[in-house]
């Protein structure tokens, strides 16, 4: 998908058209659009405001010559052209039909190289026409005096009104949404048109909703349970406690087969309502489609202007879905996730997408929820899916999240995510998801300072404080080396919300650095014993120390747990994971079956192909890590970190094994801007030690010992030291090799006496004297 807008062409609502290249763009973004419909939109786009007939399109597009069944084939790519641009046939946006004649273009077109702006004109029955009157003489005078009078009247009211009218919200007020009051006596309405308002208000940059995790948070702070339902009352003393100006509270009423929603917005402070909408829906099948439209009014009233509103209004059934019982699972897949329940999350939005096999948002979740545990084939599968469906059925906001979590998740390319990630901050500046999202990107991208300022910028403006933009800052920090900073940041957070497993992990190792045995005892403490994040902190700890022992029993606790909740491609991980730790201790042939067994498995993930491929490598089996590295290659041709960070990590082995040290060091240049990824430095430490440049290998090593904020430098730095050790030892520094020898030793001093490299270590030191 391109992000380059076209220079040229017309431009109407959200869209532009390019016609040389025959693309449409929405904000910046291709979208897909067949030739047929694309033909048909340049037609209508030509003719502007006129009526273009089914012959004349007939003509222009389907050739005489052609045998194809016309009408068909017009019908479709009308439906086609309107699903892209999110129109619909009986409330129409941008095209309307004229039943048995054609189709007429109603939006208003602009800076188009060939086109004037569309106007459109009311149409009234020849016969019907007003004829002038001629006036007497003797009363024109009057008549253009009373005309006079009359304009001054209206221009007065008319200043005086918009003097008077202030936007009932601004730029920066927050909203919250209260729970559907369902007056129908049907049970599909108590949970089925919460979620659907919210995507309809949130469409909007201009409207900011309080997110329903927050509003569960401060229902806490206020001793309610957090899944009661949130009534205009609660509603308005939770908006007090968060500082915000208003509630709405929508309600459904049955009159007969007719429904009727009414929308109001409470000023929170005077309990007086600011705002108020109603619309009827003819039948339960259009329950959904009346309630976008009275959202749309309703963010008119509050003060949205009409251009943003004609930019951000998809009809809110093509947005999410028209089957409430689907909506319904859907909400009820959404507060199990919410809630941290992802695997009760996914029978409820497996649920929703049977009963609407195009609801794209439940499809999104659904990825996300396989994501949390670790399913990446079915996240992957799911995400695919809603990225396939995204143009026609979501607002343009979850339009640029879906395009950003493809890229991430499936396609791994992090540079298309950023372009579209910057491309929806511009477009929703107030958005702290966007932020965050951004914020990941950048430190994937190893750009640590722009990633902290993203996630401090999340933190300062989310309407209420949040773990995860608290974790992610914190984790900017570490790899900054600013680890008190880190650690006064989450001690903030303390003050505000409990720790999460993360939060206890980055406390837990300053505390280590800081030799506060107390603190890492307490924080210990709060990790359940079978935690998986725990358990792989312990892994960690274990080969800091040079505890095979330890490092042996905890790995194969998490092997067996995964193992009994069936989640093999975990046990896969786990066993390369291993494999590779075994292999830098040099227990090569253990390193060899654990990676023959996770092969043997069948899962080529990501995480399993390129830990073996380097404990393969690094074993001498030359041959199998080039035959995982084709696969890595395969399943990832634009995924960022596998081309620039894992391919070159494994080649670089390769050819120093083949004696191509220079080379070695060579490859791993693409790499440079990803140096939290640790490995990096320390395999191109490798390759210079190899290759007899023993000051840059100095240098890497040490770059790895003073950062103790990078991702597994427990693991790294006994390794780095070793390293380095032999770096001082080939360049005559008696003395700091001797002292770098000293500090591996220390560190591995309860270390097992048979670890290979260990003794290894030891006849090198005793060379020293």
């Amino acid at each position: 998908m391109g992000a380059t807008s076209p220079t040229h062409g017309p431009r109407f609502g959200a869209f532009e058209v390019d016609l040389r290249s025959g693309e449409v763009y929405k904000h910046g973004i291709r979208l897909k659009l067949q030739d047929q419909p694309f033909r048909v939109l340049a037609l209508l786009l030509e003719h502007a405001g006129d009526v273009v007939t089914r012959e004349d399109l007939r003509q222009r597009l389907w050739p005489a010559d052609t045998f194809v069944d016309f009408d068909t084939g017009l019908n479709s790519a009308v439906k086609k052209l309107r699903d892209v641009l999110g129109d619909s046939a009986e409330e129409p946006r941008y095209i309307e039909t004229l039943p048995r004649r054609g189709y007429r273009f109603i939006g208003r077109v602009e800076n188009g190289d060939l086109l004037a702006p569309a106007t459109v004109q009311e149409h009234l029955a020849p016969g019907l026409l007003p004829k002038p009157t001629p006036e007497p003489p003797k009363r024109r005078r009057f008549v253009v005096m009373a005309g006079v009078a009359a304009s001054l009247l209206i221009t007065s009211l008319v200043l005086w009104r918009v003097l008077s009218a202030r936007s009932v919200l601004t730029g920066t007020d927050v909203i919250l949404l209260a729970n559907f009051v369902n007056n129908t006596g049907d049970p599909v309405f108590d949970n089925s048109l919460d979620k659907a308002l919210e995507v309809k208000l949130t469409e909007s940059p201009f409207l900011s909703v309080l997110p329903d995790a927050d509003v569960r948070r401060t229902m806490r702070t206020m001793r309610h349970e957090p899944s009661e339902r949130v009534t205009q009352e609660l509603g308005i003393e939770i908006c007090k406690r968060q500082g915000l100006k208003a509630v709405v509270v929508p309600e459904i009423t049955a009159f007969g087969n007719k429904y009727l929603i009414t929308l109001e917005a409470i000023d929170a402070r005077n309990h007086k309502s600011i705002a108020r909408r109603q619309e009827q829906a003819e039948n339960k099948e259009q329950v959904v489609a009346a309630l976008g439209k009275a959202g749309s009014h309703l963010r008119r009233q509050l003060g949205e202007s009409l251009s943003s509103l004609e930019k951000y209004d998809a009809p809110l059934d093509l947005a999410t879905t028209s089957s409430l019982e689907a909506l319904q699972a859907y909400r009820t897949g959404l507060t199990q996730l919410r809630a941290g329940k992802q695997r009760e999350a996914i029978p409820f939005l497996e649920r929703a997408v049977e009963l609407d096999p195009q609801f794209c948002s439940a499809y999104a979740m659904l990825g996300t929820a396989y994501y949390s545990i670790s399913n990446d084939q079915a996240a992957r599968k799911n995400f695919a899916k809603a990225y396939e469906l995204k143009d026609a059925r979501l607002t343009q906001e979850e339009n640029f999240q879906i395009t950003g979590l493809y890229h991430s998740y499936i396609t791994g390319n992090l540079e298309k995510e950023a372009t579209v990630l910057v491309l929806y901050q511009q477009v929703y500046p107030r958005s702290v998801f966007a932020a965050n999202r951004l914020g990941i990107n950048y430190a994937m991208l190893g750009k640590s300072q722009e990633a902290l300022n993203q996630f401090n910028w999340a933190i300062e403006h989310s309407p209420v404080p949040s773990a995860q933009y608290y974790s992610n800052a914190s984790q900017a920090l570490m790899h900054l080396g600013r680890l008190d900073d880190a650690k006064k940041l989450l001690q903030r957070w303390q003050q505000q919300g409990s720790l999460n497993p993360y939060q206890t992990d980055v406390l837990y190792r300053i505390a280590f650095f800081e030799n506060d045995v107390a603190s890492m005892e307490r924080l210990a403490g709060e990790f359940p014993a079978d935690d998986i994040h725990w358990r792989e902190l312990q892994m960690q700890f274990a080969f800091h120390r040079g505890d095979l022992r330890k490092l042996r029993t905890v790995s194969e606790a998490l092997i067996n747990q995964q193992s009994h909740a069936n989640e093999m491609e975990n046990v896969a991980n786990e066993l390369a994971l291993r494999g590779q730790l075994e292999s830098f201790l040099g227990n090569y042939g253990v390193a060899r079956e654990l990676c023959l067994r996770a092969e043997d498995m069948g899962k080529d993930s990501s995480g399993e192909l390129w830990r073996c491929a380097e404990a393969f490598g690094d074993a001498g089996d030359l041959a199998l890590a080039e035959g995982l590295a084709a696969k890595l290659d395969r399943m990832g041709p634009e995924d960022t970190i596998e081309q620039k960070v894992h391919l070159p990590l494994i080649r670089s082995i390769i050819e120093r094994q083949h004696g191509n040290p220079a080379k070695a060091a060579d490859m791993l240049a693409d790499a440079e801007p990803y140096e939290q990824t640790i490995d990096v430095p320390y395999r191109r430490a490798q390759a210079y030690l190899a290759a007899e440049e023993h000051v840059k290998a100095a240098a890497n090593f040490e770059k790895i010992i003073g950062n103790r904020g990078l991702g597994w430098w427990l693991v790294y730095s006994p390794l780095a030291q070793l390293g380095l050790g032999r770096a001082y030892a080939r360049l005559g520094e008696r003395e700091k090799s001797r002292k770098a020898y000293d500090e591996f030793f220390t560190t591995w001093k309860d270390a097992e006496p048979d670890i290979p490299i260990l003794k290894q270590a030891k006849a090198e030191y005793t060379k020293l004297d």
